[in-house]
């Protein structure tokens, strides 16, 4: 004779109690479910142009190094969603690049959290130009307080390249 196994109350059924079948509407539907709030972006102060922007896939996958395997692994729906929020996301922290630099210089903070979503996405072109600006820079007189925080740390960046690769 063996115990009575008590059934796990596991919440929600996703497929059952979730309203929106579109991926935009159910990731806000989740992310409001039993009051959460739907994040708001902040104004970015610099702009990224859309001049010069590759038209074309075999251009745009040559000019950035984009790995599309991770896209490739995703249903048409989901991947423009995914691609919508993080070209939202880089223009945010791209913005946040621009705002610090001086003369060719940029905070290590705000360029470190650029180059990990650059690279999460595959991006490689920029974040070999990210990681230039790394390998030029001191670290010694700046340790890190946090987890990848270098207050005062600033970093040499070719602009030029950065500013082409976005």
């Amino acid at each position: 004779m063996g115990r009575v196994k008590k059934e796990e109350d596991l919440g929600p059924e996703a497929d059952e109690n979730w309203k929106s079948k579109d991926p935009k509407a159910l990731a806000h539907e989740i992310a409001t479910f039993m009051g959460g709030e739907w994040p708001t972006r902040p104004v970015r102060k610099v702009q990224l142009a859309a001049d010069g922007v590759p038209t074309g896939d075999e251009e745009l996958f040559e000019m950035t190094m984009l790995n599309p395997t991770l896209l490739s692994e995703m249903s048409l729906k989901t991947r423009f969603l995914f691609l919508e929020v993080y070209l939202e996301d880089l223009q945010d922290v791209y913005s946040e690049v621009m705002e610090t630099l001086k003369g060719d210089k940029v905070t290590y903070d705000s360029l470190r959290k650029f180059k990990h979503l650059a690279i999460s996405l595959a991006f490689n072109a920029v974040s070999d130009v990210c990681q230039q600006a790394f390998d030029k820079t001191d670290f010694d007189p700046f340790p890190e307080v946090a987890p990848d925080e270098r207050p005062g740390c600033v970093c040499p960046l070719d602009v030029k390249a950065f500013t082409q690769q976005t």
